[in-house]
């Protein structure tokens, strides 16, 4: 996948946040922010989906959801037209549903809300790295001048891994 650099140039370089009990935290990595209550809800939808624990790591990963849709869905905007950003479009449009329900089982729920925050937290560090790779001090970032419209550099993305 490719995002031009001209495209990225005027989005701000922003950490993400993950609010957590009540507090907000600024991280360098939006998935790394997520790994652990990502692998928690998992392990927990394949054991105790139903017990509160799960049901305080749902809400958190609703919330997740809601504060990582808004870069992810900027990430998606800047992508050129192609199947990449349809698909990374329908991803934040998926997440922020699952967010308003699930259905009854709880263990699809946990499964559903944690591989949205997941993909959400990928979108939004590739939209940071994009940001930061067209930003001032880069070889052929703004630092060393504009790229020409002509010839407009690239940033490209590491392919997308499933787990």
């Amino acid at each position: 996948m490719t995002v031009l650099a001209h495209e990225v140039a005027a989005v701000p370089s922003e950490a993400a946040t993950v609010t957590s009990a009540g507090q907000e935290t600024a991280i360098t990595s939006a998935t790394a922010a997520v790994a652990g209550d990502v692998e928690a809800a998992l392990a927990l939808a394949d054991h105790h989906p139903a017990g509160e624990a799960s049901a305080r790591l749902r809400e958190r990963l609703r919330e997740q959801v809601r504060t990582l849709a808004v870069p992810a869905e900027r990430y998606a905007d800047l992508l050129p037209e192609s199947r990449e950003k349809d698909i990374a479009a329908s991803t934040v449009r998926f997440a922020r549903k699952v967010t308003q329900g699930c259905g009854s089982d709880p263990a699809i729920a946990l499964r559903l809300l944690a591989k949205s925050v997941a993909h959400l937290a990928r979108y939004t560090d590739l939209l940071r790295h994009a940001s930061t790779a067209s930003g001032a001090g880069l070889p052929g970032g703004a630092g060393a001048g504009s790229p020409s419209p002509a010839r407009p550099r690239q940033v490209t993305a590491a392919p997308h891994r499933h787990r």
